[in-house]
């Protein structure tokens, strides 16, 4: 081999493996990517309900139709802004307005029930008539109330969600994404009311003042509805919303809890039973390769801030404060790790603002496992500190505590340098290894082509 071919050669196998070491220490590992499964469903999302922590994830912006589920919305409405004891009464444009055949109770104009008996008979049975008999009761119109439900997601962090109606009936400008779906789930378990409705198999709606007979009613999720789908019931399912057009196709949000974790899957633009297929696909992977632990206690001391600060004379000054969390913390995390795992990482604030008064938030603590922040939690400050005087961040100077971790790019160049150093090393091992190789053949080749040309002389 030629030295110039064997140079580059060489060359190019220190620069690949160079790179190869860079995009390995670089790039975030997936620590949730282990027998990750795969969906039918165009759009989906696996998020543990206490931390809102996004374990799996399909297209989860993907702006999507949401049909029926949109009565989770609804619901969440209800609740937050009604009297479950209010009396509902029908209006015309309520039981009118909604598109032919579309589901329904068959409620009647002037007929009046509780907003109670109205968000079983709307969630337990998809009643569109019922949605917009709520919504005229929240805000007097089905507009307004569509208005409040886009405005409220936005609340909640749903910035990709728009709202046209109260039931989810077909509309280009009614929208949503599994990610925002999941938030708005979420934030509904906030409410023991929801909680209630959503969990109900079985309810009936008692006589009106128009209508004699009582209005029996069934939980139409299939993963929950033990008594009507025993071969579909999911052990663990604590209830969710079907929904379905011909536009949004099927869509689902569903409730599930087995010991101290409970989990919440959208899915959006499936086939029927791919829904439920990939539903129990999801909440089996999360169940069965993730758990859910406390980290962190409510006012654990989390170490110790150094505030520096300037008297009138200029005269430098420094206080150190004890800090605290100002909640509890749980993270999720694979079933073989362990919270001694997790890096705690403490970053004092871009500016402080003297006099600092006792449970003060002063910081943040963020909780990292394998480069990924599984959460963050607030500190307070544990006493008073009484100097009124403006402090910037570079005369904040954070203390590296037990709880805390040293800086990870510093820890990446390190290795990338010394990676580096090592693969430059066997090069130029390698090339001496190579030059000796072929002087040797450089000796020899004299001597062999004298003794040739001697036996070709005789001859």
């Amino acid at each position: 081999m030629h030295i110039s071919r064997f140079l580059s050669r060489a060359w190019g196998i220190l620069v690949l493996s160079t790179s190869l070491v860079i995009s390995t220490i670089c790039t975030p590992s997936e620590i949730f990517a282990q027998n990750k499964p795969v969906i039918q469903s165009e759009s989906a999302i696996l998020m543990d309900a206490k931390t809102g922590f996004i374990i799996y994830e399909k297209n989860i912006y993907k702006k999507q139709f949401p049909a029926s589920i949109t009565k989770i919305m609804t619901t969440l409405l209800a609740i937050e802004n009604g009297n479950l004891e209010d009396t509902i009464t029908f209006s015309k444009d309520a039981v009118y307005s909604i598109e032919w055949r579309s589901s329904h109770i068959g409620m009647r104009e002037g007929e009046q029930i509780s907003l109670r008996n109205a968000l079983y008979g709307m969630v337990l049975m998809s009643a569109n008539e019922v949605s917009n008999a709520i919504a005229e009761h929240i805000d007097g119109s089905i507009d307004g109330f569509s208005e409040h439900m886009t405005r409220r997601a936005k609340e909640i962090g749903a910035i990709n969600t728009n709202f046209v109606n109260p039931h989810g009936l077909h509309d280009e400008n009614h929208y949503t994404t599994a990610y925002d779906m999941a938030l708005i789930a979420r934030e509904c378990l906030k409410y023991d009311d929801f909680r209630e409705i959503i969990g109900t198999i079985t309810y009936t709606i008692p006589p009106t003042n128009l209508v004699e007979e009582p209005r029996p009613l069934a939980h139409q999720h299939r993963l929950f509805n033990q008594r009507a789908y025993p071969n579909s019931y999911y052990d663990g399912c604590e209830g969710g919303k079907t929904g379905f057009t011909d536009e949004a196709m099927h869509t689902l949000v569903t409730y599930a809890k087995r010991g101290d974790m409970e989990l919440i899957s959208v899915i959006l633009k499936s086939e029927k039973q791919a829904m439920y297929d990939d539903t129990v696909t999801l909440l089996d992977y999360g169940f069965n390769h993730f758990k859910l632990i406390p980290i962190i206690e409510q006012g654990t001391s989390m170490g110790t801030f150094p505030i520096i600060y300037f008297d009138d004379d200029e005269n430098e000054h420094q206080e150190n404060v004890e800090v605290y969390a100002q909640s509890e913390v749980f993270c999720v995390l694979p079933k073989e790790a362990s919270k001694e795992d997790i890096i705690k990482k403490i970053s004092p604030p871009k500016k402080v603002n003297l006099p600092i008064n006792k449970n003060e938030e002063i910081g943040d603590l963020d909780l990292v496992f394998e480069n990924k922040v599984l959460g963050t939690v607030s500190l307070i400050s544990s006493e008073n500190i009484e100097k009124a005087q403006p402090v910037s961040t570079s005369q904040v100077k954070e203390i590296i505590t037990p709880h805390s971790s040293p800086n990870k790019y510093i820890r990446i160049f390190i290795m990338i340098a010394a990676t580096v150093l090592i693969l430059f090393v066997l090069f130029f091992i390698l090339i001496l290894i190579y030059s000796s190789k072929n002087r040797k053949r450089m000796y020899y080749l004299p001597k062999n082509k004298l003794r040739l040309s001697k036996s070709l002389h005789k001859r």
